[in-house]
């Protein structure tokens, strides 16, 4: 994905970083999760105690500060801090660990194989970031169709940063 949009060498290695950490506290518990937060002194949200899944993206970035000092930048931090929810003026870098997390080739569902398809397709008249936010619309999409289908809490920023997209595409 940094290739097909050109990143930066110094970009790519940041993306690269949090795409190999951005997971890395997903497999504590609950319990494991909120201690954590202390630890960090991160705020978290009821949505968050309904969700524990939730969790591992913010306590994951200050994890990964932590544990690699030196490799860690406070840019890949926060990529890996929002690739679960996304958030309001998403970057490219950001959108693109969201997107690659979500339709990365483990993914079998139908809808995210489709979703994947439509991706790596060629886009047409649209221009790779008109078509990079339209995927990432879309992502967002079967993300709070999948929610509300299963009866789960949808966080805020994930309708925030949906939303967001929405609007900036209208201008």
């Amino acid at each position: 994905m940094a290739l097909i949009f050109g990143l930066s060498e110094k970009d790519t290695e940041t993306l690269h970083t949090a795409a190999l950490l951005h997971d890395i506290t997903k497999e504590k518990t609950p319990g494991e999760q909120i201690t954590l937060c202390r630890v960090y002194q991160i705020e978290y949200t009821e949505t968050y105690l309904s969700t524990p899944a939730l969790f591992h993206a913010k306590t994951g970035a200050e994890y990964a500060l932590e544990q690699f000092k030196g490799t860690v930048t406070k840019e890949a931090a926060e990529l890996i801090r929002t690739h679960t929810t996304g958030c309001v003026n998403m970057t490219l870098m950001q959108k693109l660990l969201l997107l690659a997390d979500g339709i990365e080739k483990t993914r079998k569902h139908d809808s995210l194989v489709s979703l994947r398809s439509y991706f790596y397709e060629n886009p047409g008249n649209k221009d790779l970031i008109c078509h990079l936010n339209d995927t990432v619309i879309r992502y967002f999409d079967l993300t709070v169709r999948f929610l509300l289908e299963s009866g789960q809490v949808i966080d805020n920023e994930t309708i925030s940063a949906r939303n967001d997209l929405i609007i900036k595409r209208g201008k």
